[in-house]
């Protein structure tokens, strides 16, 4: 097994997990209620939830080998990155609660999920099966 592919198949493993554990966190973020009850349902349900179905998607295609899951990957990371930043801006301006924790772990997502997507974006020679 190739370096790169030892790092795909963890990715896609750690990917598989978080998103599922999201699915719980989503029901949470729907039942909280609040101030941002209605923003939640709506961007909840029209963006969050895709962005975690399409990332257990491309995780178990990824874990079990399939070419295609780095496609449905890169789909799922850019929704993910569009939700994380509009949203985020909003929770950070609307909600006053713990701001600088926020504000600091929605850096650090961004980040993250920016260098998931350029690592996904990187070419393969899936050609070769693995002569370089």
């Amino acid at each position: 097994m190739r370096a790169n592919q030892s790092l795909d198949r963890s990715l896609a493993w750690a990917g598989l997990l978080l998103n599922a554990a999201g699915l719980p966190w989503l029901v949470q973020l729907l039942t909280s209620g609040g101030s941002m009850a209605a923003a939640n349902w709506a961007v909840g349900l029209s963006a969050i939830l895709p962005a975690l179905v399409l990332g257990v998607v491309a995780s178990a295609a990824l874990v079990k080998g399939r070419r295609w899951g780095r496609v449905v990957a890169i789909v799922a990371l850019g929704l993910s990155l569009a939700v994380t930043l509009s949203y985020g801006v909003v929770w950070l301006v609307l909600v006053p609660l713990a701001r600088p924790l926020l504000a600091t772990g929605l850096g650090v997502l961004v980040v993250v999920e920016l260098l998931l997507l350029i690592y996904w974006c990187l070419p393969r020679p899936w050609w070769r099966n693995g002569a370089r």
